[in-house]
């Protein structure tokens, strides 16, 4: 009969704890959205008409008492009165370098590339009263050790992102 050595049973112990720890964390007791902002981004020209595009950016802070990484978000993108979202983001929230209690992450971007096209020699802004114009709402949820948390819903404003601001929450 073979039996396994106490390493290797030792291993696979600490290998299954560390995993149940990872998917115990309640993400949403554990990390707070802060610095949210959100409005819509200028994307240029997609076949040769304005395009504007959902954008959230936004920070995550650890508000638990221990520290906290590889934490995987999806951003979904939901018009008003949609069946469904019209987009998702994938995106590294958390790496795998622990962020310390009540640190938080560098600023974060979630742009859509699904939006509203607009005729060249139209002002941009003139997208937000147009009649097939809907309001966005963007849905946070995050994944840590297979498990998944609802962080929040965050209403896209109808503002337009200006050129300096397009990369980055202000801190």
């Amino acid at each position: 009969m073979l039996r396994p050595s106490r390493a290797l049973v030792l291993f696979f112990v600490l290998a299954g704890s560390g995993a149940t720890a990872c998917a115990t964390v309640d993400l949403t007791k554990a990390i707070q959205v802060t610095d949210v902002q959100g409005g819509w981004y200028d994307n240029g020209l997609k076949e040769g008409k304005n395009h504007l595009v959902p954008q959230i950016s936004f920070r995550l802070k650890n508000v638990s008492s221990e520290p906290i990484n590889s934490v995987q978000l999806t951003v979904a993108f939901w018009p008003d009165g949609a069946d469904g979202m019209s987009d998702e983001v994938l995106l590294q929230g958390i790496s795998s370098t622990e962020l310390p209690p009540g640190a938080s992450t560098e600023p974060l971007k979630a742009r859509s590339p699904t939006g509203y096209t607009q005729e060249p020699g139209q002002a941009r802004a003139d997208l937000f009263t147009h009649t097939l114009f809907k309001d966005t709402t963007a849905r946070m949820f995050a994944k840590r050790g297979g498990a998944l948390f609802r962080l929040g819903e965050f209403k896209i404003e109808r503002k337009l992102i200006p050129t300096d601001q397009r990369d980055a929450p202000r801190p």
